[in-house]
C-alpha cells in the first residue's frame, strides 16, 4: 500500500511539474510574436478584413506571382509608394483551420536572386530571430499579411533584367504531410526602369 501510495504521488508531482512548464512556455510565445512583427505586419493572430484586403490589393502597384501548392497559399504584392516594399499575403483557402508550427521567432523570409537564381540578399540576413517553437492555427479564410522592405543596398545589386524575389514561408503543418505554402517568387523585370537602379 506505500509503494502505490509513493507511485500515486510521483505522477501527481510529475503532471504539477508538466502543467508549470508549460505555463512557463505560455508568455514566452506571445513575446515571440512581438519579435516577429516586421514593417508593420500583422501577425499576431488577428484577420484582415475584406475591405483591408481589397486595400492592400489597391495601394500595391501589381498584384504578382500567386502561389496555391500547398495547404496555404501565397501571394507578392509590391507597393513603389515610399520605398520598395513587398508583402507576402498567406491565406488560407481550405474549409477548414491549419496547425502551423514556426521552429523560431521568423513568419517569413524574402529573397533576392541574380538571373542565374543564385541568393544575393536576404531579409533575414540582417534579422536575429528567437529559437523557441510557435504554435498556431491558421483559421479557415483567415489571411496574414507579412511585409518586408528591400533597403536601398540590395537594389543596388539588381544590374538588369532577370532578378527575382522569391518568399519562403517559415511554417510547417503539423497535422499533414502536405507542405504548408510553397515559395512565391516575383519577377523584377517589371520595375528595373521605374527604380532607376
Amino acid at each position: 500500500m506505500n509503494k502505490s501510495f509513493f507511485v500515486s504521488l510521483g505522477i501527481i508531482a510529475l503532471s504539477a511539474c508538466s502543467q508549470e512548464i508549460s505555463q512557463v512556455v505560455a508568455p514566452t510565445q506571445v513575446k515571440q510574436q512581438a519579435v516577429v512583427q516586421v514593417e508593420s505586419a500583422r501577425i499576431d493572430g488577428s484577420s484582415l478584413t475584406s475591405s483591408e484586403s481589397y486595400t492592400l490589393a489597391k495601394e500595391s502597384e501589381i498584384k504578382a506571382a500567386k502561389m496555391d501548392k500547398g495547404l496555404l497559399s501565397g501571394q507578392l504584392q509590391v507597393s513603389l509608394k515610399t520605398a520598395f516594399t513587398v508583402t507576402l499575403i498567406i491565406t488560407n483557402n481550405q474549409s477548414f483551420a491549419v496547425p502551423i508550427q514556426y521552429r523560431s521567432g521568423m513568419t517569413a523570409d524574402l529573397h533576392l536572386l541574380d538571373p542565374q537564381g543564385n541568393k544575393i540578399w536576404a531579409w533575414s540576413d540582417t534579422m536575429m530571430f528567437t529559437q523557441a517553437i510557435r504554435d498556431v492555427v491558421i483559421a479557415a479564410g483567415k489571411v496574414i499579411p507579412v511585409k518586408f522592405t528591400l533597403p536601398k543596398d540590395a537594389l543596388t545589386q539588381v544590374k538588369g533584367k532577370g532578378y527575382s524575389l522569391v518568399a519562403v514561408y517559415a511554417g510547417h503543418a503539423t497535422e499533414s504531410t502536405t507542405v504548408a505554402m510553397g515559395e512565391v517568387r516575383l519577377s523584377l523585370d517589371e520595375y528595373v526602369n521605374s527604380l532607376a537602379i
